[in-house]
């Protein structure tokens, strides 16, 4: 098994390297400690430091031969188009309060599907579609935080 520990971040001297992938969605992106498969059989294994969020096009090895780049993976996904600026704010400032992961993509606001929220995005009178899309978070936290309710 293959072990990575951090992003490979430098640039790859050698053009004909295999690439091989690591398909993984959102919340498996989020997981610094885990045993993946890539796309060709191989076994790697995440010891990435705490905090660290994969990104697709990341790098989580390299040898002489082959290079694994992460690819995130479709999955469900809220997609909200809130027509005016106050309605884009407020759905922002109300998706933010149920603390969950928001990311932009051509003036949509992407939210990870859970059937909960879709409850909540209904009570708040929220209009939606539901597809199949690669989430990527917004903005990455560099601090822990807390709320006082």
């Amino acid at each position: 098994m293959l072990l990575a520990q951090e992003i490979v971040t430098e640039v790859a001297k050698v053009s004909s390297l295999e690439r091989d992938v690591v398909k993984l969605d959102w919340e498996s992106r989020q997981k610094c400690r885990q045993r993946l498969k890539s796309e060709a059989g191989r076994e790697i294994g995440l010891a990435l430091p705490t905090g660290t969020v994969l990104l697709p096009g990341n790098i989580l090895y390299r040898d002489a031969e082959v290079e694994i780049v992460v690819e995130g993976a479709p999955e469900k996904v809220f997609v909200l188009r809130p027509e005016s600026t106050e309605d884009y704010g407020l759905t922002c400032y109300q998706i933010g309060n149920l603390h969950r992961a928001i990311g932009f993509d051509n003036g949509a606001i992407l939210v990870p599907y859970e059937p909960v929220l879709e409850n909540q995005f209904c009570r708040l009178g929220f209009q939606y579609t539901i597809e199949e899309r690669t989430f990527t978070h917004a903005a990455r936290q560099s601090a822990p935080h807390a709320h006082a309710h």
